[in-house]
């Protein structure tokens, strides 16, 4: 009895390790996908999933089929001799699974190459059966048909449509359709970020991407990148040391997809950031170039501490001081590229902005922040190091009056132990130098230059007169009595019949367009005139560039270049503008003139192009968005790096490829008002501008009809 109750015992554990067994095999054992799903006997069938072993069975319509090859995830087997077109089924143990149904037939599709790619790819499938007598054999990509360029009975080449996206392979022929393996296909539907440099992290979203990171190789305009993760529609990569500006593309199996192109910019640049001090919670605003107008992009840190973004732009960027900032650097990262910025102290005292940032000697500051005193005389309050008193004081502003001998240089404020740095205040402004609407001094001032002595020599009709560095006029060549003529000669023995346009060289010899004579003038500073060139055209604009060399605008035919003896080449074979009295020649050699339709061309290698003034108006911004109006001269600051551009009632700049108006206007889309006002930059009124240059130390000369006056204005 014992015997026979350990013999069923051991015949139960059996069963229950086979049933165990069996459960195995049910779980493990998966098919997704079979191809193809019709063909003759002795087809190649060939099924993926998982789970698929030797011991896996397959039948087509209740017929073994005989198992050729076996690798877990792919099975493969020959329709058997005697089956018929019904459901092929496999099973594993006791887990079954009816996959679809397979058709005997003499359409079949043994396989394609490759079989991924992008939109455009050409994709050889392989089969039997394809010719037909009754019409051509159609192949469809994921339920789209797609373009045959090549057939024949055993070989389709197709063509992948747009947006196929991934789906099995079809071909129909004479009322019969067989499917293939899936088609992956491959697509990058965008980059993000689209800007950066070398180590930028770049998400690539789209579809048809190997899971595996080493599946994927990913370029940068051509240079291989490092993927960090990889998912079927998402690539996340660096981009590579020495990267440039171009497309990024991705290859699967060598098989390429191009995608947006990613440009490459500097780094972050810090300009300004206000207040550099200040309690936790405060805003901060920074300046700069090369941020972003995405917050997710931009990130910035206290001394270690992330800060809250409010808003950002491609210049300027708000945050909100991190609690526990304390005193550190101030960072920024945009798209992983870092600039480190100036020292920030966490306190409750800062300086956040001047009203106005410019001025000369008496002109009246509002200093803005927080933490200051109400009492006047306890906040200490210093320009450039020059001690300034405070008139007037609330916890949030100061009023000071700029003291005689002030300079560019920036603030900074004490009250009690606690000190804080502001923002620089630029001496800068508008003071009126010679004439003046009620001063006889000049009739129609035109054409301006200075030398390096801090000398000025303006136009007016037929003569050229001095202004000295305190002011004074004085008549330094042409007729005592103003009548035009040509002769040459020194002082008023020599004559001219209407100034324009005029430069200095190194040596402080004036050249001088004498438009109606068609001729180009020398005086040297003794006050010899000599005739330098004479022009079959009539001239009115000129400029000089660093190495001597003379350019001249003329009427209704653009510049042209003068070499040693006067002799006169035109740069541009289009250019049929009247440059301004004033023309600007970069470092480069390029040359930059005004036009009669408001915008600044541009002349280099001989080809011209509209440099800025793309559209009619007065708004400031990009060079290709900024509106210019009555323009009459551009002059260039190689010091400072900037140009110039005199536009109707106001003066405007050219720097960071934008246009900016510093003085005589507001901005905005109405014309500049004119008028006749001296002051900060942002006070200062012009009228009917005719001629602006600019002397060694920086300072800029503007010659206004309307006022008979030439102003100086200040920028340093």
């Amino acid at each position: 009895m014992k015997r026979y109750l350990s013999l069923l015992v051991v015949c139960s554990i059996l069963a229950f390790a086979c049933r165990k067994n069996n459960n195995k095999d049910a779980v493990s054992m998966n098919v997704k996908t079979f191809w193809p799903n019709s063909g003759n006997a002795g087809t190649i069938v060939t099924l993926q999933g998982q789970g698929l072993t030797k011991d896996v069975s397959v039948s087509f319509n209740g017929t073994d089929a005989k198992v050729v090859d076996a690798r877990d995830s792919i099975l493969i087997v020959l329709a058997p001799e005697q089956g018929t077109s019904g459901t092929l089924t496999v099973k594993a143990g006791e887990r079954k699974q009816d996959l679809g149904t397979y058709t005997y037939q003499a359409l079949s599709l043994h396989g394609i190459n490759p079989a991924n790619g992008p939109a455009g790819t050409n994709i050889s499938i392989r089969g039997a059966g394809f010719s037909s007598l009754e019409g051509p054999a159609a192949v469809i990509v994921n339920g789209k048909a797609a373009l045959i360029t090549a057939a024949s009975d055993t070989l389709l080449i197709a063509v992948v449509p747009e947006g196929a996206g991934t789906g099995k392979v079809v071909v129909n022929v004479s009322g019969k359709t067989v499917s293939g393996p899936d088609f992956t296909f491959q697509l990058i539907s965008s980059i993000k970020p689209v800007k950066g440099g070398a180590g930028t992290q770049v998400v690539i979203s789209g579809t048809g991407f190997s899971t595996a990171a080493t599946g994927n190789m990913v370029t940068f305009n051509g240079k291989p990148a490092t993927v960090v993760s990889a998912a079927d529609n998402k690539l996340v990569v660096t981009a590579p040391e020495g990267v440039a500006t171009g497309p990024v593309a991705v290859s699967i199996n060598g098989q390429k997809t191009v995608g947006n192109v990613f440009t490459v910019v500097p780094k972050p640049v810090i300009k300004t950031v206000a207040p550099l001090s200040g309690p936790a919670g405060a805003v901060v605003d920074i300046t700069g170039d090369y941020f972003s107008t995405l917050a997710d992009e931009v990130s910035v840190m206290f001394n270690g501490q992330p800060a809250v973004v409010t808003t950002t732009g491609d210049r300027q960027i708000s945050v909100k001081v991190p609690a526990g900032a304390g005193a550190g650097a101030l960072q920024i990262m945009v798209n992983g590229q870092q600039t480190t910025g100036p020292l920030f102290k966490e306190q409750a005292l800062g300086v956040k902005q001047l009203l106005p940032d410019n001025g000369l000697a008496g002109t009246e500051v509002i200093v803005k922040g927080i933490g200051f005193s109400s009492n006047a005389g306890d906040n200490m309050v210093t320009f450039n190091g020059i001690s300034v008193p405070v008139s007037e004081a609330t916890d949030t502003t100061l009023r000071v009056v700029m003291p005689v001998g002030i300079s560019t240089g920036a603030v900074q404020v004490k009250v009690g132990s606690l000190v804080a740095a502001g923002p620089v205040f630029k001496r800068a402004g508008v003071i009126t130098f010679a004439g003046g609407p009620n001063s006889s001094a000049f009739n129609y001032p035109f054409g301006v230059a200075a030398d390096k002595n801090g000398n000025v020599y303006v136009g007016d009709v037929h003569v050229i007169k001095k202004v000295a560095k305190d002011g004074t006029v004085t008549l330094f060549a042409g007729r005592a009595d103003g009548q035009s003529g040509f002769e040459n000669g020194t002082g008023t023995n020599a004559s001219f019949n209407y100034v324009t346009g005029m430069v200095v060289d190194a040596q402080d010899n004036l050249y001088v367009v004498d438009q109606v004579n068609k001729a180009l003038r020398k005086i040297t500073p003794a006050g010899v005139v000599t005739t330098y060139a004479r022009f079959t055209f009539t001239p009115f604009g000129i400029a000089i560039d660093k190495n001597g060399t003379l350019f001249v605008g003329g009427q209704y035919n653009g510049p042209y270049k003068l070499d040693a003896f006067g002799n006169a080449t035109r740069l541009a074979l289009n250019a049929y503008e009247t440059p301004g009295t004033t023309m600007a020649v970069d470092n480069a050699g390029n040359i930059f003139y005004t036009s009669d339709d408001a915008q600044v061309l541009r002349i280099s290698d001989g080809n011209k192009s509209i440099y800025t003034g793309f559209q009619w108006g007065y708004n400031d911004g990009p060079l290709r968005m900024a509106g210019l109006s009555l323009l009459s001269g551009i002059v260039s600051d190689p010091v400072a790096g900037v140009m110039y551009i005199a536009d109707n009632n106001a003066v405007r700049m050219v720097t960071d490829d934008a246009v900016i108006t510093v003085a005589g206007w507001k901005g905005g889309t109405a014309p500049p008002r004119g008028g006749y006002q001296d002051g900060t930059l942002n006070q200062a009124l012009f009228s009917s501008i005719r001629s602006i240059c600019v002397d060694t130390e920086g300072n800029m000369y503007v010659v206004e009809q309307t006022n008979k006056t030439v102003r100086k204005i200040f920028f340093k």
